[in-house]
């Protein structure tokens, strides 16, 4: 009597066993709602802290194309004025007319160009789109020495020019980088 209850015992406690590891095994099977839930929430914020980094850097990176552009067109300015005693007033003379890139900006003739200076801008296409700034360029020709300042918009959508001599600060609050 004591073998069979026993063995009863031991069956209804297999049967127990078992049915428990089933629920066990089960529930390892998946996530719940609210593990998923919250694996979402911090993807969320994530995104939220990066992504106006990203943007930012974006523009950075279009913002170049005017620093170089200007660059390069404060140096034609430059070898221009030692051939001819005077800057040029647009881009055929300098022989840069359709070789200059234009994805972000367009680049007008000179505001000024004399025998003292050269006034370059660059405007964007799209600032606000683009999220980029303008750019402007002034050269000067003083005392048989060239002075180049490449000046910055103080924010997107600013306007900024060149300052009319070499030693003033940029217009509106713009920001002399060079």
């Amino acid at each position: 009597m004591r073998s069979i209850r026993k063995i009863v015992k031991n069956q209804i406690t297999y049967i127990f066993l078992n049915k428990y590891l089933k629920i066990i095994r089960n529930k390892e099977l998946g996530f719940t709602l609210i593990e998923l839930l919250v694996v979402v929430i911090i993807i969320g914020l994530l995104l939220a802290v990066s992504l106006p980094n990203l943007i930012s850097q974006v523009g950075k990176a279009r913002e170049t194309e005017a620093k170089n552009t200007l660059g390069t067109v404060g140096r034609a300015q430059q070898f221009y004025h030692l051939e001819n005693s005077t800057f040029a007033a647009n881009f055929n003379q300098l022989g840069l007319g359709a070789s200059l890139p234009d994805q972000f900006y367009s680049y007008p003739n000179a505001d000024i160009a004399t025998a003292a200076i050269a006034k370059q801008r660059a405007v964007p296409r799209s600032g606000n789109n683009d999220r980029v700034r303008n750019y402007a360029i002034g050269v000067y020709f003083e005392a048989g020495s060239f002075n180049f300042n490449l000046c910055e918009g103080e924010f997107i959508g600013s306007t900024v020019e060149a300052p009319t001599l070499a030693t003033e600060s940029c217009t509106n609050n713009g920001v002399k980088i060079r």
